[in-house]
Formats: C-alpha cells, sequence, structure tokens
C-alpha cells in the first residue's frame, strides 16, 4: 500500500502576483521513492497508446512544418538540372541516338525536334494518364519531356528519365533540350524526319520520272526558309 500523504506535503511559493505549489526536497524525494515502488509492482500491466508515444505538436508548429516541406517540394519541382545519363548513352548499354517522349504540355517540340531530325514521339492518347506516359518512355527507353511539375515526383520509377522544360516559346524550348543533353545538330540532319509521324526520310536517287513527279509542288523556298531557321535557331552557323 502507498503510505498516506504528509499534511505538509505541498506549500504555496508566491511568484510575483501568482502563486504556485511547489514540493520541499524532503517530499520531492518521497513522491520519487513512491512512484518508483508503484513501478516496480505494476510496470507490466501500464500501457502506453500511440497518442502518448507521440510528441504533442501544436498547430502552429504544424502549419510551419508543412509549410517548409511544401516550399522545399515545389523548389525542386521548379526544374532541376539534368542527372543523366540517358538512356541512350553508350557507357550505360544505350545506342546513343537520342530518343525523346513529349506529352501533351510540350507537344509543338516534338515537331521541333523532328525538324532538326531528333526522334520525338508523342503519347499514344490524347488525354494520357502518368502511368501511361511512364510506361511509354519505359518501354520505347526515351526521356519524358514535360512542363508539369507533378510528373517529377514519378521519376524514381524511370530513374532520372524524366526532365522538366523550363522555357515556354517552342524556339526556346528546343535550344534548352539541344542544350541540356549536349546533342549534336548538324545541317545535314535538319528536315531528315516527318514532323507528322517522325519517320525518318530515306534518301534513295530517283529515277527521271520520280525526280519530275517529285518536282511538281515543290516549293524551294520554303524548304530554304525551314532549313535556315533551324540553323538560326540550333546557332548552326556559329
Amino acid at each position: 500500500m502507498v503510505q498516506d500523504i504528509p499534511p505538509d506535503f505541498c506549500k504555496t511559493v508566491p511568484i510575483s502576483d501568482e502563486e504556485v505549489t511547489a514540493l520541499s526536497p524532503h517530499h520531492a524525494n518521497w513522491m520519487d521513492d513512491v512512484l518508483s515502488r508503484i513501478v516496480r509492482k505494476y510496470g507490466d500491466k501500464i500501457l502506453l497508446t500511440e497518442f502518448d508515444r507521440k510528441p504533442k505538436i501544436s498547430r502552429k508548429k504544424a502549419n510551419k512544418s508543412s509549410g517548409r516541406v511544401a516550399n522545399t517540394r515545389s523548389s525542386r519541382e521548379g526544374g532541376e538540372e539534368w542527372q543523366g545519363p540517358p538512356p541512350w548513352d553508350v557507357t550505360s548499354g544505350g545506342d546513343g541516338c537520342p530518343k525523346f517522349l513529349c506529352d501533351v504540355m510540350v507537344e509543338g517540340l516534338a515537331k521541333h525536334l523532328r525538324c532538326v531530325g531528333i526522334d520525338a514521339a508523342v503519347p499514344y492518347s490524347k488525354k494520357p494518364v502518368s502511368r501511361d506516359l511512364i510506361e511509354q518512355a519505359f518501354e520505347e527507353k526515351r526521356v519524358l519531356l514535360t512542363r508539369d511539375a507533378k510528373l517529377l515526383r514519378h521519376d524514381y520509377l524511370l530513374k532520372s528519365r524524366i526532365y522538366r522544360v523550363t522555357t515556354l516559346l517552342k524556339n526556346d524550348q528546343l535550344f534548352e533540350v539541344i542544350e541540356t543533353f549536349q546533342l549534336e545538330i548538324s545541317e545535314n540532319q535538319l528536315m531528315s524526319r516527318c514532323t507528322k509521324c517522325n519517320g525518318k526520310f530515306i534518301q534513295k536517287p530517283l529515277t527521271t520520272e520520280e525526280a519530275v513527279e517529285a518536282a511538281k509542288g515543290f516549293q524551294g523556298t520554303q524548304y530554304h526558309n525551314a532549313v535556315q531557321k533551324f540553323v538560326d535557331v540550333c546557332k548552326l552557323n556559329k
């Protein structure tokens, strides 16, 4: 049995305009002895709930903490430097041919990449979900290009094969991708792919009849202007 509490167990100590109840040193030792005996006798029956185990955090601290996490996440999603290596890297078993998958937010970039001879695919469906994009990029060994910061949360699934394009204009996006992935663009690559299907044009000698037929409706000025445009964008004349 626990001993009776002495009558002078507590005493009131004035502090400024308030009063607090404090234990005398003698009775503090007595209380420690009583608690120790209780724990030794009933310790195996004392259970702590999960609420007891977790430290209590005020709402203000919780809000500040969640705010710091959100800020950290947004700063990462704001555009990271490419970590690499890309899946086409020869040192990693790739074939050395750059390949990209442009989601619907940068579909115009896909056409520009094709114009400079780069293999750039688009999603199979018009409204793909994240899983569809990740599966396509993984199966075809492509780097997924996007402006959707939320897709970066799935980066671990593609082992650093998702890149968030930071620029807005298509010409700037093209130059950004070329610089980021250190793509080698030559003038003979320009206009070597179909901008609609991404297929690569096969150059072969034409017969006289084929040459005459191909010349019909061919406008050399438009072709020259298109080539010159991408020469300027890719800064091939420097």
